[in-house]
């Protein structure tokens, strides 16, 4: 490992901590968590499934647990707040293996690392933004996200899937951030954090769509879009915690320590499929985000 990966250790271990602290915290303030255990065990492989899916790809799990606690019976709001409560766990576990990933000499060096810094500040700045302003100026949004979002995806990972098979043999993999670039990432990154809020997902597919498009290294497009979904549902987080109250602990008692593990082993899975696979799965992904919405 170079020398920056060795520098981040303490952070990572820092971050890791306060990852137990706040499932202990939650454990505590659960009434007899192991009476809770035959109803929501099944709970905990969710998160592991929702996680490993969202942080091989980046997309964000929204579209694995919205869809299964609605099928439960969950209220709209209720599931919403999980959703994202359960993300700031598996997400942030993802960033961190990803980050690690990243520093190590092999993924390219300074310049990978420099450009991926650099990525992250920028979207995750905007991502971040987003999500503040649909939570609390836009709380309603006057049309129809869940249809727009079905279609965009749809749209997108055909297109996405397409441009991957056919394989330009004259483009060229990018290595430094474009100024050109910055429009586009500051547009889609604050687009996705207002659609997150309203539906726990988008920050992070959005970004990692427009950087495969822009030719950006396909595995610093997915760490940066783990990182990005990272931010955004940590900074959402409060809303659902004092304003909405809108959080199930029971659920997440169980489906936070899951996500952790899924999160963490996630990105494995994603360079053992190598960047060629990887772009073909997250289009699959994106695709099936659509029907499934």
């Amino acid at each position: 490992m170079t020398a920056s990966g060795t520098s981040g250790k303490p952070v990572i271990h820092a971050v890791g901590a306060g990852l137990v602290l706040a499932w202990a915290i939650i454990l505590f303030f659960t009434p007899d968590p192991l009476q809770l255990l035959s109803g929501y065990w099944h709970f905990f492989f969710l998160g592991i499934g929702g996680a490993i899916a969202a942080n091989s790809t980046g997309a964000g799990g929204g579209i694995v647990f919205i869809p299964a606690f609605t099928s439960l019976g969950i209220d709209g709001t209720d599931a919403l707040g999980t959703s994202i409560a359960i993300q700031c766990f598996g997400m942030t576990a993802g960033s961190i293996s990803w980050i690690t990933s990243i520093h190590r000499s092999e993924h390219g060096g300074k310049q990978v690392i420099d450009l991926t810094h650099h990525l992250i500040a920028y979207a995750g700045s905007f991502a971040i933004a987003g999500m503040l302003c649909g939570q609390y100026l836009l709380p309603n949004p006057p049309f129809p996200v869940p249809i727009l979002f079905k279609y965009f995806s749809i749209i997108f990972g055909l297109t996405l899937l397409v441009v991957t098979l056919r394989k330009n043999p004259h483009r060229h993999t990018r290595y430094h951030m474009r100024r050109t670039d910055i429009p586009m990432i500051i547009a889609i990154c604050f687009a996705g954090g207002m659609v997150t809020s309203w539906i726990s997902v988008g920050a992070g597919e959005w970004v990692a769509l427009l950087l495969f498009f822009l030719g950006y290294p396909t595995m610093v497009s997915v760490c940066v879009a783990v990182c990005i979904s990272s931010f955004t549902v940590i900074s959402g987080l409060p809303y659902h915690l004092l304003i909405a109250d809108s959080i199930s602990w029971e659920i997440l008692l169980f489906a936070a320590p899951a996500a952790v593990i899924g999160g963490t082993f996630a990105r494995l899975l994603a360079e053992r499929m190598g960047p060629m696979r990887l772009k073909i799965f997250f289009a699959a992904w994106i695709l099936a985000t659509g029907f499934a919405m």
